[in-house]
């Protein structure tokens, strides 16, 4: 009889296909010695995007939640993550020892095993971080993401396949992976046996999301055309945008006669756990979806969705949704259809989002869409559509970019301390570079991880009389203070106070002139200084939104006045960046 094998996704692709990276680490904490009792071959935490979220959401340390895990989840391998482009997605420009210092703080903090996500279009580049991944002692998992296109045949999975396989000497594992979750039973059976046939022997792994409500038969026709270890989540985190539960995938594999190294009681425990913790924290519990035939034609995995809707409620524009997704559809064609995986669907999805919002498509092109068009983002499955790559070759942004060489791609990891912040540790120096403005603060851990016994500690509660945060006005300029109880549910709190150490400016109220953000984000730069003379249309300003540079262009002409945020800032649709009047 075969055995299946399970890759847990609780704590990172299902928390963040259902609850947008918003489990905090006390919600981990009391489990996680049962979640290594349940026999996963792997327990997946979050990579780069997420630390982000950890940082300005939740204000953690996320290095010390992967040290704290890596405590107590002592059997079981933790895997985790790093792109070979890029720390975040999106930035091409960060040095190589960035990510080589990224993949050797992952692996002494706690990281056994990586999922390396960029779809394998550089090879080369590739390989060079997956010897540095080997080399530290961890497991490499490249994979194959998979996508619906008219593009995508059985013979490009086949030359895929074949070209990881040839990195034989440092690639463990292959896992194809359907972030969008729009693989049906069939293609499931077709791609299994192709890749089968040319991985060289390598074990596959198989990942596909429950949008269309298609995964857990997928997942059975993976298992019967021999593919052994699915990645699951636990039941209350499974399911919706998520994927499929552990449970019902594991009961159904045992029904077609397959066996399994998983304790059924400590995953209930499990599931029970975070059953709990979604109860308590108002976050939602995953549940089947309907079939929707509009998800196989704009493919946009869960998590971009979640962002998307968000995004456009900001700014008063869910009602166009439906509007944006048709031109996902468009946008996608033109671009050779990508696949809808970070960083494509971002890149799609942005310029979608451009070209609704400016009412004429391609009046506007993102910097990444640019860059995806002049091929720096690998080349494309199939052909851009060459009317929209001579119209974004008429832009001036593009011609920058003709020729562009990642900055600074060989500066060494001290020439960056020296320039960044010479005090900082390895790990601080990481994040730093990863969140751009975000003060750093560093922590110390006052008690050594918290221990279950074999039961899910109950978070307890702190007394209502300890508040949280304040604002304070010190001469115009605001501060935020955090007052953080320190206690662990016995005897008298002790209470610390933190202060940001850089300060925000009171946001500015709107007048005559004003140039707002125009949808949340961060502040990227500013391409213009006060007293400079702008032209309506005029390019005013960088800002991060939907994980993507979008630029602020000037609604009017006149004379910069005022410049009332800084760079690094958290803004919102209605707050205003300067005064051009």
């Amino acid at each position: 009889m075969k055995k299946i094998e399970f890759i847990d996704q609780t704590i990172r692709d299902a928390q963040q296909s259902l609850w947008g990276y918003l489990m905090r680490t006390d919600h981990m904490t009391p489990i996680a010695e049962v979640m290594d009792r349940v026999g996963y071959r792997a327990i997946a935490t979050v990579g780069s995007q997420a630390f982000t979220v950890q940082v300005r959401t939740l204000q953690e340390d996320p290095w010390e939640r992967i040290r704290v895990l890596s405590q107590l989840i002592t059997k079981t391998p933790i895997r985790g993550s790093y792109v070979i482009f890029a720390l975040s997605s999106f930035d091409l420009s960060t040095p190589r020892d960035i990510i080589t210092l990224w993949i050797k703080r992952s692996v002494a903090n706690g990281i056994k095993s990586f999922w390396i996500c960029d779809y394998q279009t550089d090879m080369e580049k590739f390989i060079y971080f997956a010897r540095i991944a080997k080399a530290e002692g961890a497991e490499v998992v490249p994979s194959l993401m998979y996508t619906s296109s008219p593009v995508h045949t059985n013979e490009l999975w086949a030359k895929k396949t074949r070209m990881i396989a040839s990195a034989k000497d440092c690639v463990d594992r292959i896992m194809i992976e359907d972030a969008s979750g729009v693989i049906t039973p069939e293609a499931t059976r077709e791609l299994a046996a192709t890749v089968l046939a040319n991985c060289d022997g390598l074990p596959v792994e198989f990942h596909s999301h429950c949008n269309p409500g298609l995964a857990p038969l997928c997942y059975l026709e993976a298992i019967k055309a021999g593919i052994t270890t699915v990645h699951t989540a636990a039941a209350p985190l499974a399911n919706g945008t998520s994927l499929p539960a552990t449970e019902t995938i594991l009961r159904n594999a045992k029904k077609l006669g397959f066996t399994s190294d998983i304790d059924e009681d400590a995953l209930a425990t499990v599931s029970a756990h975070f059953r709990k913790v979604a109860e308590q924290e108002g976050l939602p519990i995953g549940v089947p979806t309907e079939y929707d035939v509009f998800h196989f034609e704009h493919q946009v995995p869960g998590g971009m969705m979640t962002n998307l809707t968000r995004q456009l409620s900001e700014v008063g524009m869910l009602n166009r949704l439906d509007e944006i997704l048709e031109e996902v559809v468009l946008v996608r064609k033109d671009f050779g259809y990508p696949v809808m995986a970070t960083p494509y669907s971002q890149i799609v999805g942005a310029q979608a989002v451009e070209n609704v919002i400016s009412g004429e498509r391609y009046k506007q092109f993102t910097d990444e869409a640019i860059k995806y068009i002049l091929g720096y983002y690998g080349e494309p499955a199939g052909p851009v559509d060459q009317n929209v790559k001579d119209k974004a070759m008429t832009f001036q942004r593009a011609k920058e970019f003709v020729n562009w060489q990642p900055e600074n791609y060989l500066k060494s990891v001290e020439e960056l301390r020296k320039e960044i912040g010479p005090d900082l540790s390895d790990d601080e120096l990481l994040l730093k570079i990863l969140i751009p403005g975000q003060p750093l603060k560093r922590t110390e851990q006052k008690k050594p991880a918290r221990r279950s016994a074999g039961k899910p500690i109950t978070p307890v509660s702190v007394p209502a009389e300890f508040p949280s945060e304040f604002s304070v006005d010190v001469d115009g300029e605001v501060f935020n203070v955090k007052i953080s109880p320190v206690w662990d549910g016995t005897g008298e709190a002790e209470t610390t106070i933190q202060a940001e150490s850089s300060p925000t400016k009171a946001k500015k109220a709107a007048q005559e002139g004003s140039v707002t953000a125009g949808m949340a984000g961060l502040v990227l730069s500013f391409e213009v200084k006060v007293g400079d003379t702008v032209n309506a249309g005029d390019l005013v300003a960088m800002i991060e939104a939907m994980k993507m540079r979008r630029h602020l262009n000037c609604p009017h002409g006149g004379v910069v006045k005022e410049i009332c945020a800084q760079i690094g800032e958290i803004v919102e649709p209605q707050d205003v960046l300067m005064v051009v009047a």
